[in-house]
């Protein structure tokens, strides 16, 4: 899954994003960029916010990584334009909300 300019409320849910991104799992994520993998399990859980060193060695790893993205959700994932000319954007079809009665409505955006 390729995303680019995607907005996430949480730092957590973009560091995901980049996981899944670039076809890694977090155990190997963590040890790419060497960091404990608990500390991982904690960061995407949003347990714990991500230090400034964690966000350095991210970035060190991963130097195409937009930076402002990571942080604040603006802008395009990749530094690269050549990145993001390859990437597709997803749009919302449809939007189901399910009720605590079992019913549930669908939204078109």
């Amino acid at each position: 899954m390729l995303l680019t300019n995607v907005t996430c409320l949480f730092m957590h849910d973009r560091i995901k994003i980049w996981i899944e991104s670039n076809g890694l799992k977090s155990s190997s994520f963590a040890d790419k960029i060497g960091v404990n993998r608990a500390t991982i399990s904690h960061i995407l859980s949003g347990r714990n916010k991500p230090s400034i060193d964690f966000l350095d060695k991210m970035m060190k790893f991963f130097p195409d990584l937009n930076s402002n993205w990571i942080i604040t959700g603006k802008g395009f994932m990749y530094k690269s334009k050549e990145k993001r000319e390859i990437i597709t954007t997803k749009n919302i079809e449809k939007i189901v909300v399910f009720y605590d009665d079992n019913s549930f409505e669908e939204l078109n955006p």
